[in-house]
C-alpha cells in the first residue's frame, strides 16, 4: 500500500530550530535534535503544517483498555517525561530545543491555519470569522483575514490583528538578530520581505493591519507557485505587550505595516530577554504556571481563555508537568509513576524496556515511523571538515548498517540524504533515493578521500607513513587531521559514536584523530549556535521535520540558520528552488527533490546516522492517545483529546 504524503520541514516561528538542520523541528539529546527554524511567511501554525494532503504510514497502537467508547473526564494531572534538557526558553527564534518547543506548542494557539488529523491545511474558525484570497495583477496572492472578535490571551487581555501583525513584523525584523536571535524569517514568503527583513525599510508592504480585528498578508511573487501554497498565509499572534516597552505600538499607512517607533536592539533586548523566560500571556490550551531551572520542569495548566484547536477542541486534562528525565532512570520512572509518559523513543534498550511494561498491561504504547534522523552535524568553515572529502572520510571508517541495528534494535535503518523515512517523497522515489552514496564502510575510501583532500603529510611536512595526517596549507602552515567533537552528557548515541568511532582502530588506520569533549546538552546548543565562541567542528544531535519541507534558509549562505556554515553555490539554489513549483505538478516537485538530496548527499554537510521508529509509551490512566498518528500530529496535538482516568 502506498504511504500516505507527509511532507515536512518548517514555517517560521517555529524555531524548532533554534537551531536548524534540514529545516528541522527541535533540538534533541539523540546526540541533540535540534527543532526546525522557520522559513515562511508565517509563524507556528505553520510549524505543525503542509499543503497537499499529509500523513504516513498509519502508527500502531496497544493498551490494556480501549477508549473508543469511554467518556472523557475533565480534571487530574499528567507528568510527561523527556529526553531532552529544557532550558525554560519556550520562544522559537533563539534557543528553544525539542523539549522547550514542545512547551510551546502546548501553549500556542489562535493560528489563523491548523492543520488536521489527516493532514489538511483548515482555516481555524475558532479564530477566523472569514477569509478572503485575491490574485494580484502583479502576480502576488494577498489573503486578507477578518478575525472572531471573543479570542483573549491568558490573561484576559483581548487578542487582535496588532498581535498577529506584530508576529510577523518583530520576527522578520534585524535587530532580534543583533539581540542573539537565530532566525528571524516569519514573514520570509511575503512581499517586501528582504527590503524589511535587511533594514532598508521600516515598513512591511506585504502586511496590511486593516482594522482592530482585520490584517492582510501578501505572498510574494517569487516564491510563487509554491508547492505549500495553501500553507503560506497562516499565522500565529504575539504578544506584542510582552515583548516590546511601552511607547511602541503598529501603524499602517496604506503602504504597509509598521512600528511608530524604531527599533533598537538596546531599547529592546531587556525586555525580550525578560519576557523570553518569564512569559505572562498564551494563546495555547495551557499556560506556563512555574519553570524549575535545577530540575528542567515545567508545570503547565489549563488557560481558562482558549476556545479550542480548529475543531473546537479544548483540553480535559488540568496540569501538565513536562520534565526533564534521564536515559539511565527514564524506563524506571515510567514503571514506578515518576512519569505517565515517555514519547519519541527511539533506542532499542528503552524500547525493550517499554514493550516489557505493555505486556504487563500496566502500560500502553503508539509507534510511528520519525520524521528526521539522528546524525553527526559538520561546521564546514574551519579546521578539516571545511573539505568535502574529509566529511566523506569520517563517514567511510563508521559501519552506520551496524550503528544503527546496535542503537534502534532493528526499529530503525540508515538513511543517506535530507530526509527521514516517514516522508512520501523518499517512496515516490525510492530508486532514486536509493541510489544516493551509502558511504559503505571502507578504510581504503576513507584513505583516498584524505590523499586527495591534500592530508599527506606527516607532523614534520614530510610525506606521510603512520601517525596523524597533516595538510599544508595556503599559508605554509601544516594543518593536524584532528576533529574536534562536541557531545552531550548520558548520551547512549554518543557512547556509541565513541565505541564504534572516534575511538576505533579503523579511524587510527586512516590517520585521523576524533577528540571529544562532553558537556551538558545546554552547552552543546551554545556552542552549535556559537554563542558561545569556540572551536568545534563536529557535534552528534538529531532533526525532527515538521510539515514542510523547506531547507533555504538552513542552506543560504551566510544565514544564521545555515548551523553547518556551508557555502555552497549550488546546494543553496537547489534548497531556494525546491518549493517554487505548482502544487497540482507533483513530477517537477520530486525531481527538484532528488536534485537537492543528491548534491546534499555528494557535499554531506552532516553525516545521517540512523531514522528510527518511533515509540511512545504510557500509562493507563492516559486515555484518548492512541489517536496519534505520526511525528507531526503527536502529543502536543492530541492531548488536547486525552485525559486522565482517575
Amino acid at each position: 500500500m502506498k504511504r500516505k504524503k507527509l511532507l515536512s520541514v518548517v514555517l517560521a516561528g517555529v524555531m524548532a530550530f533554534s537551531l536548524t538542520a534540514c529545516g528541522g523541528n527541535g533540538n534533541s539529546t539523540e546526540g541533540g535534535s535540534t527543532s526546525g527554524s522557520a522559513s515562511s511567511a508565517t509563524s507556528s501554525a505553520a510549524s505543525k503544517t503542509s499543503s497537499a494532503s499529509t500523513g504516513s504510514t498509519s502508527s500502531t497502537a496497544s493498551s490494556s483498555t480501549s477508549t473508543a467508547d469511554a467518556t472523557p473526564v475533565s480534571g487530574g494531572q499528567l507528568i510527561v517525561g523527556d529526553g531532552t534538557q529544557s532550558n525554560g526558553d519556550i520562544y522559537p527564534y533563539w534557543t528553544n530545543n525539542s523539549s522547550d518547543n514542545a512547551v510551546y506548542q502546548l501553549t500556542s494557539g489562535c493560528s489563523t491555519i491548523e492543520i488536521d488529523k489527516e493532514g489538511k491545511y483548515v482555516v481555524n474558525p475558532q479564530a477566523v470569522k472569514e477569509k478572503n484570497d485575491v490574485k494580484n495583477s502583479d502576480g502576488t496572492i494577498t489573503t486578507t483575514f477578518k478575525l472572531q472578535e471573543d479570542m483573549k490571551w491568558s490573561n484576559g487581555e483581548p487578542i487582535t490583528a496588532k498581535d498577529y501583525v506584530f508576529r510577523i513584523l518583530y520576527f522578520s525584523s534585524p535587530v532580534i538578530v543583533e539581540m542573539g536571535a537565530t532566525d528571524n524569517t516569519a514573514g520570509s514568503d511575503l512581499d517586501g520581505f528582504s527590503e524589511y527583513n535587511e533594514g532598508k525599510t521600516k515598513v512591511f508592504k506585504g502586511v496590511r493591519l486593516l482594522g482592530d480585528y482585520e490584517f492582510s498578508v501578501t505572498i510574494a511573487k517569487e516564491k510563487l507557485p509554491n508547492y505549500y501554497q495553501d500553507a503560506m498565509a497562516g499565522v500565529t499572534p504575539a504578544y506584542m505587550k510582552g515583548w516590546l516597552p511601552e511607547g511602541y505600538d503598529i501603524k499602517d499607512d496604506g503602504k504597509g505595516a509598521s512600528f511608530t517607533k524604531d527599533l533598537k536592539a538596546k531599547d529592546l533586548k531587556k525586555k525580550a530577554e525578560d519576557f523570553r523566560f518569564n512569559m505572562d500571556a498564551f494563546s495555547g490550551p495551557y499556560m506556563r504556571e512555574k519553570y524549575d531551572e535545577t530540575s528542567n520542569t515545567y508545570t503547565l495548566v489549563k488557560n481558562p481563555n482558549y476556545k479550542g484547536n480548529y475543531e473546537g477542541q479544548k483540553p480535559y486534562i488540568d496540569t501538565i508537568i513536562y520534565k526533564y528525565v534521564q536515559n539511565e532512570t527514564q524506563m524506571d520512572e515510567l514503571a514506578t509513576g515518576g512519569v505517565d509518559i515517555l514519547h519519541q523513543m527511539g533506542g532499542a534498550d528503552e524500547i525493550n524496556a517499554g514493550m516489557d511494561l505493555v505486556e504487563k498491561g500496566t502500560h500502553g504504547y503508539v509507534s510511528y515511523p520519525r520524521n528526521g534522523y539522528g546524525k553527526l552535524v559538520f561546521v564546514c568553515d574551519r579546521g578539516p571538515t571545511q573539505f568535502t572529502e574529509v566529511r566523506h572520510a569520517i563517514a567511510y571508517p563508521l559501519d552506520r548498517n551496524e550503528f544503527a541495528k546496535a542503537f534502534t534494535g532493528g526499529h530503525g535503518s540508515v538513511v543517506n540524504g535530507c530526509y527521514g523515512l516517514a516522508q512520501w517523497m523518499v517512496e515516490e522515489r525510492e530508486d532514486e533515493i536509493g541510489a544516493l552514496n551509502q558511504y559503505s564502510f571502507s578504510v581504503d575510501n576513507a584513505i583516498a578521500e584524505l590523499e586527495k583532500a591534500g592530508f599527506t603529510l606527516d607532523k614534520d611536512g614530510k610525506p606521510y607513513k603512520s601517525g596523524l595526517r597533516y595538510k599544508k596549507l595556503d599559508n605554509g602552515k601544516l594543518m593536524p587531521l584532528k576533529i574536534e567533537w562536541c557531545s552531550s552528557e548520558n548520551n547512549p548515541v554518543s557512547d556509541l559514536l565513541a565505541t564504534k568511532l572516534a575511538n576505533s582502530e579503523d579511524v587510527k588506520k586512516v590517520g585521523m584523530e576524533i577528540k571529544q569533549s562532553v558537556v551538558t546538552f545546554n552547552e552543546l546548543i551554545q556552542n552549535y549556535e556559537q554563542a558561545k565562541k569556540n572551536d568545534f567542528n563536529m557535534y552528534n544531535m538529531g532533526v525532527g521535520f515538521t510539515s514542510i519541507y523547506n531547507p533555504e534558509f538552513t542552506y543560504a549562505i551566510g544565514n544564521p540558520q545555515n548551523t553547518n556554515r556551508i557555502s555552497d553555490k549550488e546546494l543553496a539554489k537547489l534548497a531556494k528552488d525546491l518549493n517554487l513549483v505548482d502544487p497540482s505538478n507533483e513530477e517537477e516537485y520530486l525531481n527538484r527533490f532528488v536534485a537537492f538530496q543528491q548534491r546534499w548527499n555528494e557535499l554531506l554537510p552532516d553525516l545521517p546516522l540512523y531514522s528510527n521508529e518511533y515509540h511512545d509509551f504510557f500509562n493507563n490512566k492516559l486515555k484518548g492517545y492512541d489517536g496519534i498518528k505520526d511525528s507531526i500530529w503527536d502529543l502536543t496535538s492530541q492531548i488536547n483529546y486525552c485525559w486522565v482516568q482517575k
